[in-house]
């Protein structure tokens, strides 16, 4: 199936599979999905703390960005897991604006990613190790399953319509033609380039 997301999916549960019980994980795999980042330029996967219901029933995703499946995907699905397992033991490991604790950095190593410290996002910066890249050679990931991405959006920005106007003393912005004169300084505001 050249045109579905479907394979991509089964491929990040089966790799979830396998390393869960390399890390020996008792708690269920969350539900898996694959969405736009949308505006979050830095964004390359979540997870969403019980964000699916079934009944009474909750569950936690991971989301693999759409624009990011071929870009270290694996690694991303690994940086969730790290996150997923905390949230599971009740573990907090990350604030609302994205900075990584400690906590998070303690069980992203024992998942075998290396971590470092990025500026405003703490302990956030991931890369698989030497191990854990042996431990994937084992699992055997198919490389091609992630050929399938989504393009990032061009954004294109619309013209401003607002106009620059200044004085000798003070410099003004509007939307509409302007004629007038300062108080302060007596002059009339004339259209800048």
């Amino acid at each position: 199936m050249d045109n579905s997301i479907i394979p991509i999916i089964k491929e990040l549960e089966r790799i979830y599979d396998a390393l869960a019980i390399i890390f020996k994980l008792q708690h269920s795999r969350p539900i898996i999905t694959i969405q736009t980042k949308g505006r979050q330029k830095q964004t390359m996967g979540w997870h969403w703390a019980e964000g699916w219901k079934r009944g009474k029933k909750t569950y936690s995703e991971i989301n693999i960005c759409a624009e990011e499946l071929n870009n270290n995907a694996i690694e991303t699905l690994i940086h969730e897991m790290a996150h997923y397992s905390n949230h599971c033991e009740k573990i907090d490991d990350c604030n609302n604006q994205q900075y990584h604790n400690k906590k998070f950095k303690e069980r992203a190593e024992l998942y075998g990613l290396n971590v470092e410290k990025d500026g405003r996002h703490g302990w956030g910066e991931t890369s698989l190790s030497d191990n854990l890249k042996k431990i994937l050679e084992r699992i055997k990931p198919n490389e091609s399953t992630f050929k399938l991405y989504r393009k990032t959006h061009l954004t294109i920005t619309t013209p401003t319509k607002m106009k620059k106007y200044k004085c000798e003393c003070t410099t003004i912005r509007c939307a509409t033609d302007l004629k007038a004169k300062c108080l302060k300084c007596n002059n009339e505001f004339e259209e800048q380039e």
